[in-house]
Order: C-alpha cells, then sequence, then structure tokens
C-alpha cells in the first residue's frame, strides 16, 4: 500500500474532494467505496463505479489504495497543571491526531483545592485561558474537563465549598471554547454526593466522577440514592449533560441493571463488561490508556475472556457511542453519513472482515439485506495502522 503521511490536513474547503479506491464504515452505506467531501460535510458516498463516471477537471480526487476510511475515535488525555501551557496542549492534541487516530478528545486537567484558592485562581485562570485558547483553535475537537483534587468531604456543605469555588470561578474565568464538565473523585466527595450532583446540574456543568478507586457496590448504591433525591427535588442534571462515572466496571450484572434508569453513563478506561452493559441498556462508551492505539482496546473488548462483544460494539463504543456523553456533540459525530461532518481515519489494514465476539473467525452474512459495515479482522496481534487524519473536511 502507498504510505501517506499521517496528518490532520489543512484548511481547503474548495474544491469538493472524491476519496475513492476504499472500504468506507458506513452503516448508512455499508457497501460504500467512495466518499464526497464538500464543505467540510459527506456530501456522497457510493461505489467506486459511481465515483469514476463522477470525476470532472474541477475536482480534487484523491485515490486511497483500498484503503479503510472510518470515523476518528473519540479519546481521554490528561495533563496536571503544572504540566499545562499553550505548547504541551498542542503536542497533546497533535500525538492524538497525528499517531493514534483521535478526532474528538477529554482533554482532563488536573487541578488541586489549593489552585483555586482566592491567592492562586487568577494565575490559575491566566494558565487555562492560554492552554484552552491553543485547545479551541485546533483541528482535533476538544472537551475540556477540570478534575478537582483533595476535596475532602464530610456530609457538611462547607467541606465541598471548593467544588462551589470552582463552578463560580468556571463562569469568572470566561475560558474559550467548550464549556468545560467538572470532574471528582468518587470517594472524595461521597458524603455529599447529592450536594455535588445538585450544585453542578443547577449550574448547567457536566459531571464525570472517578470511580477506580470505590467498590462498584458502593457508587451503584449511593448513584442510585442520590439519583432518587434528585428527581424528588427536581434538580437532575439535563440529559445533554449526563453524569459520567469514570472507570465504573463490575462482572455483577444486577449492578449494571442497577445504573439502568439512572441516567447516568460510564465510562470504561480499559477492557471490561462491555458486554454485560449494553445488553442491560446502561450508556457505555471506552477509551483507552493515554498513547494506546485505539484498535488494541477494541480487540481487547473483542477477546475479553468473560464477557466478549463483537468488533463492531468494540468499535462503536469509542465512536459514535462516545459522543452520546459529550455535551453539544454533532448530532451525527462517530458517523459517515449524508449531511455528518467528515471526520474520518484512513487505516492500512490487512483484511477486513464481520467478526463476532471472542473469535479468530470472521462471521460473514450471506443476505445483503443485513447491510453490516466491514471492520479490520483483529487477529490479537496485528493491528491497522494510521495513514492520516481528516476533522471537517481538514
Amino acid at each position: 500500500m502507498t504510505t501517506i503521511t499521517s496528518t490532520v490536513s489543512e484548511p481547503a474547503p474548495h474544491p469538493p474532494q472524491l476519496l475513492f479506491n476504499a472500504t468506507v464504515h458506513s452503516t448508512a452505506e455499508p457497501y460504500a467505496e467512495a466518499m464526497m467531501v464538500e464543505r467540510g460535510q459527506v456530501a456522497w458516498l457510493g461505489s467506486d463505479e459511481t465515483a469514476e463516471q463522477m470525476q470532472h477537471a474541477g475536482l480534487v480526487t484523491s485515490d486511497l489504495d483500498r484503503g479503510f476510511l472510518a470515523p476518528g475515535f473519540v479519546g481521554v488525555a490528561g495533563l496536571t497543571l503544572g504540566e499545562l501551557s499553550p505548547g504541551t496542549v498542542a503536542d497533546v492534541l497533535d500525538v492524538a491526531a497525528h499517531h493514534l487516530g483521535y478526532s474528538a478528545l477529554r482533554l482532563r486537567i488536573d487541578l488541586t483545592v489549593e489552585d483555586i484558592t482566592a491567592e492562586r485562581s487568577a494565575i490559575t485562570g491566566q494558565h487555562l485561558v492560554e492552554a484552552l485558547q491553543v485547545a479551541a483553535g485546533h483541528p482535533v475537537e476538544v472537551w475540556p474537563v477540570l478534575h478537582l483534587h483533595r476535596v475532602e468531604a464530610d456530609g457538611g456543605a462547607p467541606s465541598i465549598g471548593p467544588v462551589n469555588t470552582l463552578l463560580d470561578l468556571l463562569e469568572a474565568w470566561e475560558l474559550p471554547g467548550r464549556s468545560p464538565a467538572v470532574q471528582l473523585t468518587f470517594g472524595e466527595i461521597l458524603p455529599n454526593l447529592l450536594g455535588v450532583r445538585s450544585w453542578c446540574a443547577e449550574a448547567g456543568r457536566q459531571l464525570l466522577l472517578e470511580c477506580t478507586a470505590t467498590e462498584p457496590s458502593v457508587v451503584v448504591d449511593a448513584t442510585v440514592t442520590s439519583q432518587k433525591h434528585l428527581r424528588e427535588l427536581k434538580q437532575g442534571p439535563s440529559p445533554a449533560t449526563p453524569t459520567v462515572l469514570v472507570g465504573f466496571d463490575t462482572a455483577d450484572r444486577a449492578q449494571w441493571e442497577g445504573l439502568l434508569n439512572t441516567g447516568v453513563h460510564v465510562l470504561l478506561t480499559g477492557p471490561g463488561h462491555l458486554a454485560t452493559a449494553l445488553s442491560v441498556g446502561v450508556p457505555t462508551s471506552a477509551a483507552p490508556p493515554e498513547g494506546q492505539n485505539p484498535w488494541q482496546l477494541v480487540t481487547d473488548h473483542v477477546y475479553q475472556p468473560s464477557d466478549p462483544v463483537s468488533a463492531r460494539a468494540g468499535f462503536n463504543a469509542q465512536t459514535r457511542g462516545a459522543y452520546r456523553s459529550l455535551p453539544d456533540a454533532p448530532p451525527l459525530g462517530g458517523q459517515l453519513s449524508l449531511g455528518a461532518e467528515a471526520t474520518y481515519c484512513v487505516w492500512e489494514v490487512e483484511q477486513l472482515s464481520v467478526q463476532t465476539p471472542g473469535s479468530t473467525i470472521s462471521a460473514w452474512s450471506t443476505d445483503t439485506r443485513a447491510r453490516t459495515p466491514l471492520l479490520p479482522h483483529l487477529d490479537g496481534e496485528t493491528l491497522p495502522r494510521l495513514v492520516s487524519t481528516v476533522i471537517q473536511g481538514r
């Protein structure tokens, strides 16, 4: 296959571009081999034969040499306040797009309660403004998350005062780009979970709760109880800004069922019980550890020993499924269909298939009405190689 330098293309809205000689992963057109991009959107999907007939002098054409063209991944990256600078943010986002195939990213910035005191809040705000200005101008779509550490909740309202301080500062700082979400460590705010969720909902801020160090049963019981009280108080978060349990996972199906109808989403931060979560109906997405090829996590979920999923389910959890918990996400985020943003990656792959859970054998449907788009065959050893990333046609 012809090697193309992995990069995020420079803005070039005109003229339209026709990509052909590819396999396009689209649920709208599962057998598409070509795609037209115009004004940053998907304008057409179809066969190479039709694409050849569409070519004319004013059209830019790109032969993808049988590359696999698919929606970009949604990932997570983190920086401490000490690491935060315009240069480091640009580097993190460049690596995410150029080397890993991310088109969207939750950018977590770790703060402590000392960083938002009256003495230090102004300099903290300045650092955030400078860094998030770079993020807002980068092609990768960024959803900022401020993780406040060292909150010492004891059941009294004063003990979670730093959370309220951060919510007030987020209004005062007027940070560029998307409205930042607030992330807290579940165990640190457990005695005041109801108050924290109520304050964030009232402020219109999405709340993420880091759960990896808390027993799943504790997370479930506290979430269910707080959600019940929020409904009674009519103070629950908007469906557009759902509470996200980051790193939650359990092998107990009953615990997943306990989260059902609480309105929370789950973000797996490594291989987890994705099949159980999806079968129960809990909105669940996934993101690999920083720096890891996202196809590795898809592979890990396909071969998860006790709870495998299909390659399609593993892929969707890091693409279209991941957009569902992002506030103000594009309605067709993580999909390639007519009118959707032309945000995609091109990958070099050895084989394409429809792969069943935990299987090295491809399960092909002989009925064309199944309309199942292909994905790279994941054998547990080799992974697709990124060729290029394009975001909103750029």
